[in-house]
């Protein structure tokens, strides 16, 4: 089951041209110039789980594949 950790969704955010815009609690708020956005949850370096790593994939718009050669 895929899993990853809210510093491997920054990096890949980063690499794919997201800018954070804001943080309210726990989550972060990144967004793209061509109107894309992501809400990355940060807890404490623990594991995302699948469902929510989908979720979060599905909002960047990258595959697994391409997500595990951007972290």
């Amino acid at each position: 089951m895929p899993s990853a950790t809210a510093r491997e969704f920054q990096r890949a955010a980063v690499a794919l041209g997201f800018v954070r815009r804001r943080q309210t609690g726990s989550h972060e708020r990144w967004t793209h110039a061509d109107g894309r956005s992501v809400t990355i949850p940060l807890h404490g370096g623990r594991e995302i789980g699948p469902p929510l790593v989908f979720k979060i994939l599905r909002q960047l718009k990258v595959s697994m594949e391409e997500f595990d050669r951007l972290r």
